[in-house]
């Protein structure tokens, strides 16, 4: 499994120096940038068992961080488009569901992580960015059943996604995002896991 990394604190952490970075940095950015965001809600399209008490269809600690590179810009309608590649490592947070089993629907909790490889087309005008962006996501799910036992499995497949961005300056901006992730938590069980997530980049 990835690393669990704390994005609300990272988040945090970004928006207290951005500051500081922007007055330091005169030169103009060059097309290299890294990003980090909080899945604040995850739909992982699950069935909850009657009877669940404790169902949550939704997961609320995700996140996403990751590094791209920009190509050059192409004016397009009065403002330009800007085709990038990104490598994009996720966080799935707990998920509590029932998963289908070789035994039928068992409850448990679910988690996954994964790395994948996206390409992003963006629409820029003056300080906001609208893109959309495609790839494919080696990513690996896990549930505990709350009767006991666990499961395990990887998947590829394709991922695909929204955004919106606002620049603060040069070098800063802020991004509301929308992934959707393929993940797979044992033979029976895979889903498409909707990301909703707000973060912040940085260009160098």
């Amino acid at each position: 499994m990835f690393p669990s990394f704390r994005f609300p604190a990272a988040l945090l952490a970004l928006a207290t120096i951005a500051p500081l970075h922007a007055t330091a940095a005169e030169p103009a950015p060059g097309p290299f940038y890294a990003g980090a965001s909080y899945g604040f809600r995850a739909s992982s399209g699950l069935d909850c068992i009657a009877g669940q008490s404790d169902c949550d269809k939704s997961s609320k600690r995700n996140g996403k961080a990751y590094v791209g590179y920009s190509f050059d810009a192409l004016p397009f309608q009065g403002g330009v488009a800007v085709p990038s590649i990104e490598l994009v490592g996720y966080m799935g947070g707990e998920v509590k569901s029932g998963f289908d089993t070789d035994a039928g629907k068992r409850a448990g909790r679910g988690k996954f992580s994964g790395l994948g490889m996206q390409g992003v087309l963006g629409y820029q005008f003056d300080a906001f960015t609208l893109s959309g962006r495609a790839g494919a996501a080696y990513t690996q799910g896990k549930v505990d059943y709350l009767g006991g036992g666990s499961d395990k499995k990887s998947k590829i497949g394709l991922t695909y996604g929204l955004g919106a961005a606002y620049a603060l300056n040069k070098n800063w901006s802020l991004h509301l995002d929308w992934d959707r992730v393929p993940v797979k938590y044992n033979s029976k069980q895979t889903t498409k896991v909707d990301m909703f997530s707000l973060g912040a980049s940085y260009r160098f």
